[in-house]
């Protein structure tokens, strides 16, 4: 007869129970530790903002050519039509970036010091105006006239300049807060006398008869516009920002050497807010042009010096306290 095996003690069994239990368990921590280092969490596209203007224009191209997705950044792309409501949500944070003058960048200092411009995308070189119904002849036209423009932007010193050509200030004239989108409306219903906008709206003014009075083609250098970030953008995302402009720049040059092929590709991707998206009277600015508008100097031809005016100019309009540093303002590293 065979002799039976020996019968494991109850804390031997609990013990084996246990250290399979525990293996058991394990398993799935083990798996979900494995798969933990193996996932890779992608960060969120950069929200970037913009007018409708063509000298921002190169990022979508850059989008819609593959630039930005060959410099491995996702950017997404918003166009609010309000430039106010742009800025007051940049201000909010919900845009790493927006694109708007240098102007603007300056009362923007009130509610988001901390913003820096890196990139000049473009120069006015008339597609500023401001409209009217007729050219005024003499200074009676002009003075006391309602002028439609956005308060606290660089256009007051569009008008500013416009009322200096007939020997007036801005006190001899009523600025009103007319947004530029807003501008062929209201000077259609009569609420303004001349108003201050941009294409597409300045076609819309045409055909209904309103002409071009004065244009930033009088003020040569003065109204630049560009890529504006929050600081922290920058300090936590700056490989991303990098490659965003490095693509923005293919974006300028592409435009320069295709210019006709650039405008059904623009038309989609303003996917029908307007069918103006040729670049009459705007200078687009390449590398080379960011390098020297970066330097410091003493003419207008600097971003320093314009946005000396602009600080001078909000100042005594009593619209910025404390003047902001200009120089800290203006960040060239990030060009490639």
């Amino acid at each position: 007869m065979r002799d039976r095996d020996p019968i494991p003690c109850p804390d031997l069994l609990r013990r084996q129970w246990l250290r399979l239990a525990a293996c058991a368990c394990g398993l799935p921590l083990l798996a979900a530790c494995t798969d933990a280092r193996d996932t890779v969490i992608e960060p969120r596209p950069l929200r970037i903002a913009i007018d409708l203007w063509a000298g921002y224009y190169p990022l979508l191209l850059a989008r819609e050519l593959g630039f930005l997705k060959n410099h491995g950044v996702a950017v997404d792309v918003v166009i609010p039509e309000n430039t106010r409501q742009l800025l007051s949500d940049f201000a909010a944070g919900n845009y790493d970036g927006v694109c708007v003058s240098i102007g603007d960048m300056i009362t923007l200092t009130r509610a988001a010091p901390e913003i820096r411009m890196v990139l000049a995308a473009s120069e006015s070189i008339g597609a500023d105006r401001i409209l009217g119904k007729e050219s005024p002849s003499r200074v009676d036209d002009v003075r006391g006239a309602r002028i439609g423009t956005s308060l606290g932007g660089f256009g007051e010193l569009l008008v500013l300049r416009f009322a200096r050509r007939y020997g007036l200030s801005l006190g001899d004239v009523e600025m009103v807060q007319v947004d530029a989108s807003e501008v062929p409306a209201r000077l259609a219903d009569g609420y303004i006398d001349y108003g201050h906008t941009w294409e597409p709206y300045v076609a819309q003014a045409r055909e209904q008869g309103f002409i071009e009075v004065f244009s930033s083609r009088d003020t040569p250098g003065l109204v630049v516009n560009g890529l504006i970030c929050h600081a922290s953008v920058l300090q936590k995302r700056a490989a991303e920002m990098r490659a965003l402009m490095a693509a923005w720049f293919e974006g300028v040059d592409w435009w320069n050497r295709n210019e006709l092929d650039a405008e059904p590709l623009l038309r989609r991707a303003l996917a029908g807010r307007t069918s103006e998206v040729v670049r009459v009277a705007i200078r687009l600015l390449t590398r080379e042009d960011n390098r020297a508008k970066f330097q410091p100097g003493v003419t207008e031809e600097s971003l320093h010096r314009v946005a000396e005016i602009y600080v001078e100019h909000f100042i005594a309009r009593g619209l910025i306290g404390r003047p902001p540093r200009v120089a800290e303002l203006l960040d060239a590293s990030f060009l490639p």
